[in-house]
């Protein structure tokens, strides 16, 4: 048989070594417990806000501006129909000067009812902002006090189609609860 050789061992820790090394084990230890601890929740905030009982009185004031509109937008496209009409109909006998300037006449026409378009479309969307911001911010408060309150670390929104984390527990019921629905 072959001569024995001696078994390694390891060099001794001192104590300055030792009491890191504790240090950095209760350290990891405290970090997986805070990283267990964690909450996550999930809602569906667009949901919420087409819920709320202020969203149908909103939608209510948008859709009667949007009528107003509409019912002026008729009315100016009937005055350019008919002096259209009008001009399809006597163009053949007007000297150049008259079907030159009904032809300014119907272009401005024309263009007004372009650029008014332009308008309702642009006097809607602000409406619709300034009727909707109230809303996402008293939706947006509701979920930070039921994050506070129940301790979620993260409450995502799945209504972006974005979910960065699928799991956790739907707190929609919790929104709509501080929201009084």
């Amino acid at each position: 048989m072959g001569e024995a050789r001696p078994i390694p061992t390891l060099p001794i820790l001192n104590k300055n070594i030792m009491k890191h090394f504790l240090l950095l084990a209760c350290a990891a230890v405290l970090g997986l417990t805070d990283a267990v601890a964690q909450k996550f929740g999930h809602l569906d905030a667009q949901e919420i806000l087409l819920t709320l009982p202020e969203r149908a009185d909103a939608q209510a004031t948008i859709e009667s501006a949007a009528a107003e509109y509409e019912s002026e937008v008729t009315r100016m496209q009937g005055e350019l129909e008919t002096k259209f009409a009008d001009y399809q109909a006597k163009a053949a006998t007007w000297p150049d000067a008259i079907r030159q300037q009904k032809e300014r006449e119907l272009q401005q026409l024309d263009a007004g009812l372009q650029e008014f378009g332009m308008t309702i479309q642009n006097d809607l969307a602000q409406m619709e902002q300034q009727l909707l911001t109230p809303m996402v911010e008293r939706v947006r408060k509701a979920i930070e006090a039921v994050g506070k309150e129940q301790g979620f670390t993260y409450i995502f929104d799945t209504s972006t189609g974005v979910t960065l984390y699928n799991g956790g527990e739907d707190v929609s019921g919790l929104v709509k609860t501080k929201l009084g629905m």
